[in-house]
C-alpha cells in the first residue's frame, strides 16, 4: 500500500515513480504516480508497483554510472548558456574571444587570430551562444569555396549545427522544388561559396540586363534573405584592392543586410591602409570616415586577435610545436644538361616577351600573366611547362587569341590555378615568331623528359623513404603550385609503390572529402595545390614538403599552416626545395642578405629565412621577372625597391601595433572547464552496458546531442525508502562511516537551472562539508577499487534527519543558482530585445514587399514568445530530491 508522496517502483517501465494520488473505488486499487525521466503522468495498478522498492541490482559499475552521469550534468549546466551544446572546451584565446563578443549587444567583429587558432571554431561558440541567447536565428557563413565543406563539417561535427550547402548549380533545382523564389529563405542556416555570389558587371556573349537578371537572383536574393547573423571568412578578401572589385561589393551588400556581423582573416591588414579602411568600414562606417581614424584606440573594440606565440593550452603551456625549416638545394648535373637548356629557353622567351608586353601593359594583362605562370612551371616540373607550351602553341596555330579581361588588380587577387586558361589564350605580341620559338622549346623539353627525371624527384624519393622507413605510419603533404606537376608526381609515386592521395581547386566538394578521407585513413603522400589546400587542416600530419617555392612568401607560410595547427602533437618538419643554378634561387639569396642587413639597422629580430620575413606580404613577382634572363642583375633590380621595403618594414611594425591585442590569456586558464565531456560520455555509457550485463563495444565518435546519450541526460534518477541500500568500501581510502547522498537540487525545468551536490554524514549524524566533494572525486576516479554489496534500509526518522542536514548545506547553492538565474534571465531578455529591434529595423528595408511583410510577422511571434519564456523564467520553483544514498563504511 502506498501513500502521496511514496517512491515506488513501476516494473512495466523499469523506473522509479513518484506516487501524487492513491485511487480506490468498488474495491479495485490503482495510483496516479509521476515519472521524472519522462516527465509523464499515469495511472498504474497496484500490481505493477513494487512493494519492496526498485529492482535495481546495486554494483560497481552502476555506482560510477551515477557518479559520472551526475557530474556530466553538472559540468553542462554551468557556465555560457551554450556550454549545453556541444563538447568543446575552449583553450584560453578561444575562451577569450566569446567573452569579448558578449560582451556588447553590438556583435560586429573582425576575429583576426593567426592561422591555426581555431577561428572556426571561435565563430561556431558564438553563433551557439548567440541562439542559446535566443537573439538570432537566420545565419549565413560566406567562404571560398575551399572553405565550404570545413565549414559544414565543423559546424555539424562540433556544435550539432545543421548547415544547409548552397552552390550555384544547386540554386535553380532549388527554386524548382520548392516552387518558391526565396531560395535561401528555405533554410535558416546557410553556406554559400564566396565567388558564387559576388556581382558581376559583363560576362562574355551576355547583355546587360541577363547580367542585372544574374545579380538580382544571386546577390539581392541572398542579401534580402532576413539574415540575424553574417560571418565572412577570409574576409581581407572582401576589402579588395579597389572599392570596385567585386568582392568588396560583397562584402559592402552583407554587412548591410545583419545587425551581426563577424569578419574572420588572419591578415586584416597588410600594411596598406585602404584595404584595412575598407575592411573594417563593414563593421561600422560612422566610425571610421577616413584613414586618419586607423589607430589602435578606435580599432580595438572592433578586433580581437591572439597570436601564436601567446597562445596556452589549459594548464598554461604553450600551445604550438616548433617549426624547422630545411633548404634543400639541388644543382644541376651532366644527367640533367636539357633541363638546365630547357629552363635557359623558357627564361629567354619569357624574358624578351615580358618586357615587351610592359610596354603597353593594361592591354597586355593576360600575356604578362601567362608569362608568370610559365617562368614559375619550368622550375616546378619538366612535364608542366612543356603541356603549357604545347597549349600555348596550339592556341596559337588555330588562332585561337583573344584579348582577355584581366586588370592588374584581378592579377593580386588571382590563384596560379584559376587564370591559366584565359591567359594561355592571350594576343600574341608576334605569333609567327612566338609560334617558331615554341616549336624549339617544346622539343627541347621532350627529349629533357626522357634524358632523366627531373632534378627534383631523386631527393624527394630519398626525403620520403627516409622519413618513411622511420615511421612507416607517417602522413607527408607535398604542395606545388601546378597541377600539371602534380599529376606528374601522382602517377611518379604510385609506380614507386607509395600510397598517394592529391587535391587541387578544380575538385568538386565530395572528392575534396574523399580525397581528404584517405590521406588521414590510408595514404602515406597527399599532393595539393595551393588553391586546393585552401582551408585544410591537416595537423595529424608534420611533415611538408614545398616541391617548388611560390615567390610571394605568404603562400609559403599559408601552406606550413596547414599542419602548423591547433592539436599538432609533434615538432613541424618543412623542405623547400629550390634549384640552385637559376635566377629564383640567386634572387631569393639576396633577397634573404638585403632583408637581413635591413631588419638589423631597425632593431627587429634576426630574419632566418623568408617565411618568417616581416614583408611576407609584399610580392616580389617583378623583381623576379625583371632578373630573369640577367642574373647579374639581381641585386640592381633590387635596390629600387629597398627603400621601399624598408617602409613597408615601418608600416608593418606600425600596423601589427594597431591590431595587437594587449591580454593576458593566463587568468583565463582554469576558467574553462578541463572537464573531457567526450570522454566522460564514453566512460558513462560503459558503466552502464556493463552495469546492464551486456557486451561492451568501443564508441568511436559520441556527442552530447545524440539520441542515446540525450536519454542518459534526460534520467531522474530517484531513492526509494524501501529498497536495501547500497554499501560500499574503498580501498586505502581513509574515510569514516556514513552516508554518502547525491542529492539534486532544482530551481527550474531548464538543465542549467539544476545541481547535484555531493553530500556526507557520519553515522552519528554529523555533517562534513569537505568529505562529499572528496568521494564524488573517488566514485569519477576508474583508478579506485571499491567494493560494492547492500545493507537494509534505514528508518524514516533517519532520512528525515539526513534531508534537514543536506538542506542546510545546500541552501547557500540554492541562492547562487536562483541569483544566476534572474541576472542570465534579464540579460538574456535585454539582449534579445536589442537585437529584436535591429532585425526589425533590418527587416523594413527589404526591398521585396511580401518577404519583408513575412518577416515582420514572424519576428512580432518571436517577440510574443520571448516576452513569455522571460515571464516564466522570472519565477523560481526549489526542488530537492534524493537521487541516491548509499552507506560507506569505514
Amino acid at each position: 500500500m502506498f501513500h502521496a508522496g511514496d517512491i515506488a517502483f513501476d516494473t512495466v517501465t523499469g523506473d522509479n515513480v513518484q506516487v501524487l494520488e492513491k485511487i480506490e473505488v468498488w474495491g479495485y486499487i490503482s495510483y496516479k504516480v509521476f515519472n521524472p525521466a519522462t516527465g509523464r503522468v499515469y495511472k498504474a495498478i497496484e500490481e505493477q508497483l513494487n512493494m519492496q522498492g526498485n529492482l535495481i541490482q546495486y554494483d560497481e559499475n552502476y555506482l560510477r554510472y551515477v557518479a559520472m552521469l551526475s557530474k556530466i550534468k553538472n559540468e553542462t549546466a554551468g557556465g555560457f548558456l551554450s556550454s549545453l551544446s556541444s563538447g568543446i572546451i575552449p583553450l584560453p584565446h578561444q575562451l577569450h574571444v566569446l567573452n569579448r563578443a558578449m560582451k556588447t549587444n553590438n556583435i560586429r567583429y573582425i576575429l583576426a587570430d593567426e592561422v591555426g587558432l581555431g577561428k572556426t571554431i571561435e565563430a561556431g561558440m558564438i553563433i551557439k551562444e548567440l541562439k542559446a541567447r535566443g537573439l538570432v536565428q537566420r545565419v549565413l557563413v560566406v567562404c571560398p569555396t575551399g572553405l565550404v565543406t570545413q565549414w559544414a563539417s565543423e559546424m555539424q561535427e562540433k556544435f550539432h549545427e545543421k548547415f544547409n550547402v548552397i552552390l550555384p548549380s544547386d540554386y535553380d533545382t532549388i527554386r524548382r522544388l520548392t516552387d518558391n523564389d526565396d531560395v535561401y529563405g528555405q533554410y535558416d542556416q546557410v553556406i554559400s561559396p564566396m565567388d558564387s555570389i559576388k556581382p558581376i558587371e559583363k560576362h562574355a556573349g551576355w547583355t546587360y540586363e541577363r547580367v542585372e537578371k544574374y545579380n538580382e537572383e544571386r546577390i539581392y536574393s541572398i542579401i534580402n534573405s532576413g539574415w540575424d547573423l553574417i560571418i565572412i571568412d577570409e574576409a581581407h578578401r572582401v576589402a579588395g584592392s579597389s572599392g570596385e572589385v567585386a568582392r568588396h561589393k560583397l562584402g559592402l551588400l552583407l554587412s548591410q543586410a545583419s545587425p551581426y556581423l563577424l569578419l574572420l582573416s588572419a591578415t586584416p591588414h597588410n600594411g596598406k591602409t585602404e584595404p584595412f579602411l575598407r575592411l573594417v568600414r563593414l563593421l561600422d562606417e560612422e566610425a571610421f570616415p577616413n584613414a586618419k581614424s586607423i589607430v589602435k584606440e578606435q580599432v580595438a573594440p572592433y578586433l580581437i586577435r591572439t597570436e601564436k606565440r601567446e597562445a596556452i593550452d589549459n594548464n598554461g603551456n604553450k600551445l604550438f610545436k616548433n617549426r624547422i625549416t630545411n633548404l634543400v638545394n639541388l644543382n644541376w648535373d651532366e644527367r640533367h644538361t636539357l633541363q638546365r637548356e630547357l629552363y635557359e629557353m623558357v627564361s629567354s622567351y619569357v624574358s624578351k616577351s615580358y618586357n615587351k608586353a610592359l610596354r603597353n601593359k593594361k592591354k597586355n594583362m593576360c600575356l604578362i600573366f601567362l608569362l608568370i605562370i610559365m617562368q614559375r612551371m619550368v622550375t616546378s616540373s619538366t612535364t608542366a611547362v612543356k603541356q603549357s607550351l604545347e597549349r600555348r602553341l596550339n592556341v596559337l596555330l588555330t588562332q585561337s587569341t583573344h584579348i582577355g579581361f584581366l586588370t592588374e588588380e584581378d592579377l593580386d587577387d588571382l590563384d596560379i590555378e584559376d587564370g591559366v586558361e584565359e591567359a594561355l589564350e592571350a594576343i600574341s605580341l608576334n605569333m609567327n615568331e612566338e609560334i617558331e620559338e615554341l616549336q624549339e622549346i617544346i622539343a627541347v623539353a621532350k627529349q629533357a623528359e626522357f634524358q632523366h627525371p627531373d632534378i627534383k624527384v631523386e631527393k624527394l624519393i630519398d626525403i620520403l623513404d627516409g622519413i618513411l622507413s622511420e615511421d612507416n605510419g607517417q602522413k607527408i603533404i607535398i604542395f606545388t603550385e601546378f597541377v600539371a606537376t602534380q599529376q606528374y608526381l601522382l602517377k611518379l609515386l604510385v609506380g614507386k609503390g607509395y600510397l598517394v592521395s592529391f587535391l587541387n581547386g578544380s575538385m568538386a566538394i565530395n572528392e575534396r572529402n574523399e580525397a581528404l578521407k584517405e590521406f588521414r585513413n590510408k595514404s602515406n603522400v597527399f599532393i595539393s595545390t595551393d588553391a586546393g589546400g585552401e582551408g585544410l587542416n591537416l595537423q595529424f600530419s608534420n611533415i611538408i614538403i614545398n616541391y617548388d617555392l611560390p615567390w610571394n612568401p605568404m603562400k609559403i607560410e599559408q601552406r606550413c599552416g596547414r599542419a602548423d595547427r591547433i592539436g599538432q602533437q609533434r615538432d613541424v618538419h618543412i623542405y623547400n626545395f629550390i634549384v640552385g643554378d637559376t635566377v629564383e634561387n640567386r634572387v631569393r639569396e639576396v633577397l634573404e642578405e638585403k632583408l637581413d642587413l635591413i631588419l638589423r639597422e631597425m632593431g627587429v629580430d634576426k630574419y632566418s629565412d623568408v617565411l618568417d620575413s616581416e614583408v611576407a606580404e609584399y610580392d616580389f613577382t617583378e623583381v623576379y621577372m625583371s632578373s630573369i634572363g640577367k642574373p647579374k642583375r639581381v641585386e640592381n633590380n633590387l635596390y629600387p625597391i629597398e627603400s621601399e621595403m624598408k617602409q613597408q618594414l615601418e608600416n608593418s611594425k606600425k600596423y601589427k601595433d594597431i591590431i595587437k591585442e594587449e591580454k593576458d590569456l593566463t587568468k583565463l586558464v582554469g576558467k574553462g572547464s578541463d572537464f573531457d565531456v567526450d570522454a566522460a560520455l564514453r566512460m558513462m555509457c560503459a558503466y552502464y552496458e556493463c552495469w546492464q550485463g551486456r557486451d561492451l563495444h568501443l564508441i568511436e565518435r559520441i556527442g552530447i546531442n545524440d539520441e542515446e546519450i540525450v536519454k542518459h541526460l534526460r534520467t531522474n534518477i530517484l531513492q526509494d525508502k524501501i529498497s536495501p541500500l547500497p554499501s560500499v568500501r574503498i580501498k586505502n581510502f581513509p574515510n569514516e562511516s556514513g552516508y554518502f547522498m547525491l542529492w539534486e537540487l532544482s530551481i527550474s525545468d531548464d538543465e542549467s537551472g539544476k545541481r547535484i551536490l555531493p553530500i556526507f554524514v557520519n553515522e552519528d549524524y554529523v555533517l562534513r562539508p569537505m568529505a562529499g566533494k572528496r568521494l564524488m572525486d573517488v566514485f569519477l576516479d576508474a583508478n579506485s577499487v571499491l567494493t560494492v554489496g547492500t545493507v537494509p534500509n534505514i528508518r524514516e526518522e533517519n532520512y528525515q534527519k539526513l534531508e534537514k542536514l543536506s538542506m542546510d548545506f545546500a541552501y547557500e547553492a540554492f541562492v547562487e543558482l536562483k541569483e544566476k538565474q534572474t541576472k542570465l534571465n534579464q540579460e538574456s531578455y535585454n539582449k534579445y530585445m536589442y537585437a529584436l529591434k535591429l532585425r526589425m529595423d533590418a527587416a523594413e528595408h527589404i526591398g521585396i514587399e511580401n518577404i519583408r511583410r513575412s518577416r515582420v510577422e514572424k519576428l512580432q511571434i518571436e517577440k510574443a514568445s520571448i516576452e513569455a519564456d522571460y515571464k516564466k523564467g522570472s519565477q523560481v520553483y526549489p526542488d530537492f530530491r534524493l537521487m541516491i544514498l548509499m552507506r560507506l563504511e569505514a
